[in-house]
């Protein structure tokens, strides 16, 4: 598999805060990387370094080989990156529908394209019923299920989730999982914290624990579990 976003060395401090502190990072072509430890361990911070939401005071961030570290969030070499939020990025008062097309229409589709692509992936997700309703009338997982249809539309190179299934039903995370499974296949990346550790180890190839913005350990779901220093740290 090939490496498709790395970082090296990466660091970010507010005042003399190490929110990050050196850490190193590497996601394959078609891999899920599962990034969990406890709150306060840099996990979000993390993702906001590499989507362009932070910039890092030290360290180089690569995606496809470019260096992105320093570039805006909505620069070119960043739309191969898609980012989802804790509490999900819907408006309010656009409509599932509106809310999808707009995510096309920022990546530069006209608004037919946008409009057509926007009902494929509703319907991919399961929302086509409720396609107008504002999303401030849809539940929590729904709103989730918009930024997996935003997702779609996007066919992003790397995928950065955090917490996808927060108060999301069982029905809802099959339909995350299948999602995800399917753009592995096509070979998109993703980087997933997640503190429902069943959920994302069934998924995950490898995972990063994170405590005090540094890398405690890597590796397999089975070695990270045995890991003495992470069961003290998070698991146990």
């Amino acid at each position: 598999m090939s490496v498709i976003l790395e970082t090296i060395g990466l660091k970010k401090s507010f005042g003399g805060n190490k929110v990050i502190d050196g850490v190193d990072f590497a996601l394959n072509a078609g891999e899920l990387v599962a990034i969990v430890g406890p709150n306060g361990a840099g996990k979000t911070s993390f993702l906001n370094l590499i989507s362009g939401q932070f910039k890092p005071n030290g360290g180089t961030i690569r995606l496809g080989g470019t260096d992105i570290s320093r570039l805006q969030p909505n620069a070119g070499a960043r739309k191969r990156l898609f980012r989802s939020f804790q509490n999900g990025g819907a408006f309010g008062k656009l409509t599932a529908r509106e809310n999808v097309a707009l995510a096309g229409m920022i990546r530069g589709m006209g608004r037919a394209e946008a409009e057509r692509e926007a009902a494929k992936a509703l319907e991919r997700v399961g929302l086509s019923p409720v396609a107008e309703w504002t999303a401030e009338h849809l539940s929590g997982g729904q709103r989730k299920l918009i930024d997996f249809a935003r997702l779609l539309l996007a066919r992003p190179s790397v995928a950065l989730l955090d917490e996808p299934t927060a108060g999301v039903n069982p029905a809802i995370m099959d339909v995350m999982r299948g999602i995800i499974a399917s753009m592995r296949d096509d070979g998109c990346g993703f980087a997933v914290i997640s503190h429902d550790l069943p959920w994302v180890f069934g998924l995950c190839h490898r995972v990063v624990v994170m405590a005090a913005g540094r890398v405690l350990a890597a590796g397999s779901p089975d070695e990270v579990s045995a890991n003495h220093a992470v069961r003290e740290a998070y698991l146990a």
